[in-house]
C-alpha cells in the first residue's frame, strides 16, 4: 500500500469555474491509473495553505511511482499552473509496519 498525497492552494476567484471543470478530468485520469484503490480529497476549513489536499491510496509504492512518472500527471500538473493553482506539492506514504492494517475502535 502507497498513499500518494498531492496538496495545493485553490486559483483566484476568477478562474475558479476553469478549475471546478478541470477537477473533473484530474479525478478521471487519476481513477484510471494502475494500481489506484482509492481517492479522496479535502479542502480545509480555514483555508490556510495548503487549501486542498487529496489522497490517492495505491497497491503498491511501485504504482504510485509509475503514476507520479507518467504523462497522465504531467498533464494534471501542467492544467493546475494554467487554471492558477500555486503551492503545489506531492508525497508519498507507506504503511507503518507496527499498524499495517486499518485501526477501528471496538463496536459498542
Amino acid at each position: 500500500m502507497a498513499l500518494g498525497i498531492l496538496a495545493w492552494d485553490l486559483p483566484p476567484a476568477e478562474n475558479m469555474e476553469a478549475y471546478m471543470e478541470a477537477t473533473k478530468k484530474w479525478i478521471a485520469a487519476v481513477l484510471k491509473q494502475p494500481g489506484v484503490k482509492e481517492f479522496r480529497a479535502y479542502r480545509n476549513p480555514q483555508m490556510v495553505t495548503p487549501q486542498v489536499i487529496t489522497h490517492t491510496e495505491f497497491d503498491s509504492l511501485a504504482s504510485w511511482l509509475a503514476f507520479i512518472q507518467s504523462e497522465a500527471y504531467a498533464g494534471i500538473v501542467a492544467d493546475m499552473r494554467a487554471v492558477g493553482c500555486t503551492n503545489i506539492t506531492a508525497e508519498v506514504w507507506d504503511a507503518s509496519p507496527l499498524v499495517p492494517e486499518p485501526l477501528k475502535p471496538p463496536s459498542g
